[in-house]
């Protein structure tokens, strides 16, 4: 692989360890899956299992992520969760259409899945995930008071 697509910067935590390390995770998961990318035109069977297991990768791990994510949401009746929850079905929806499409042929797809998939993460982790572990640490600190 020639650069990351995405490198992690401090800026991207969210100030709960097990989601930093989850969102981590993820963003090598899209930097795995850009690498693959780099060859897919060719005809080499290896390298298309090899994309078609990172594409795998990719949405089983976001899937377990936003799973995670929601199971805190309940927990602490997060004052959002129907929205932020609305957001992980639109880009699970979203991916489903981007992987359907490179199915019937499409490389296109996977450029644009890519692209998508650095955008909507990184704005997601930055703005919603972010409002999102605010009142988690303001929900914890609340009963710690009590």
């Amino acid at each position: 692989m020639k650069d990351k697509y995405i490198i992690w910067e401090d800026k991207y935590k969210v100030g709960y360890k097990r989601i930093d390390d989850q969102h981590l995770e993820l963003i090598e998961i899209i930097n795995d899956l850009y690498a693959c990318m780099e060859n897919r035109d060719s005809e080499d069977e290896n390298l298309k299992e090899a994309f078609k297991d990172a594409l795998k990768k990719t949405v089983d791990y976001v899937a377990y992520h936003f799973s995670y994510e929601e199971k805190i949401m309940h927990a602490i009746k997060y004052s959002k969760l129907l929205e932020h929850s609305s957001y992980h079905k639109e880009f699970t929806q979203t991916i489903y259409k981007y992987v359907m499409s490179y199915e019937n042929g499409s490389l296109k797809a996977i450029d644009d899945l890519v692209k998508y998939l650095k955008d909507w993460f990184l704005n997601h982790i930055l703005v919603t995930d972010k409002k999102f572990i605010a009142e988690v640490k303001e929900t914890l600190q609340k009963l710690t008071n009590e």
